[in-house]
């Protein structure tokens, strides 16, 4: 697919279990000047950037966002249609949400009706997220580099939404990717920035420098986890 300007368009998606931060990745994305687009034949916000990468070459990097849907979602397939990228997150404290990412990768590789461009190519990553919480990590970078390799995906990336740690060089580098350009890593250090690791979680009373829409959209996710244990509660 091409812009109005004639620039490729790269669609990325983010698969994952509510309350991986999914939502706060995407909310830093907007931090970092993502325009809040609207699909109105779905009814889906995506948010839109240019990426400007090296050899004057650029690519629009769409974002697409479903908010708390779950993995039984009937609109998972409109989402995951045409995506060029695919983040399979997990949030590092937590070893169902990795264990999970089975269920989200075999979705993610579901066979669906080829898009007109069907001759392109669809990444997948491994995205460990909240990376800040150093004493609570439960999930071990070896086995993130394990479930990689295992499943022959494009590569992973670890990283943190809440103080944006590697965030902005893992956007770069995946737009890069999907047109053919490899950042070298001189290149992606201009995009790095100090951080501060978390021994504990941050407390609900801290001030949370995330985007009101994260918050909302990690309060749907949050919402869907109760509904699900309510219901696993009625069944037994």
């Amino acid at each position: 697919m091409k812009s109005s300007s004639g620039d490729p368009v790269c669609k990325l998606i983010l698969l994952g279990n509510g309350s991986v931060g999914k939502s706060s990745i995407i909310a830093r994305f907007v931090d970092d000047g993502f325009a809040r687009q609207y699909k109105q034949t779905i009814g889906l916000d995506f948010f839109e950037k240019k990426i400007h990468l090296p050899h004057e070459k650029r690519v629009v990097l769409q974002v697409w966002d479903i908010g708390g849907q779950n993995i039984n979602s009937k609109m998972l397939d409109k989402y995951i249609f045409g995506a060029d990228i695919v983040f399979l997150c997990y949030d590092v404290t937590d070893p169902k949400s990795f264990a999970d990412l089975d269920d989200w990768l075999d979705l993610a590789r579901k066979p669906t009706p080829p898009p007109p461009d069907s001759n392109k190519k669809q990444y997948l990553y491994a995205v460990g997220n909240k990376i800040d919480l150093v004493g609570l990590r439960a999930v071990s970078e070896d086995a993130h580099h394990a479930f990689v390799a295992t499943h022959k995906l494009a590569g992973g990336f670890l990283l943190s939404a809440h103080s944006g740690d590697n965030v902005l060089r893992t956007v770069h580098q995946i737009a890069g990717r999907a047109v053919g350009v490899d950042l070298s890593d001189f290149e992606l250090s201009f995009l790095d920035k100090p951080v501060a690791a978390y021994a504990l979680a941050p407390s609900p009373d801290e001030n949370d420098p995330r985007t009101a829409c994260a918050d909302a959209i990690e309060a749907e996710d949050a919402a869907h986890e109760r509904a699900k244990r309510r219901q696993k509660c009625t069944l037994m």
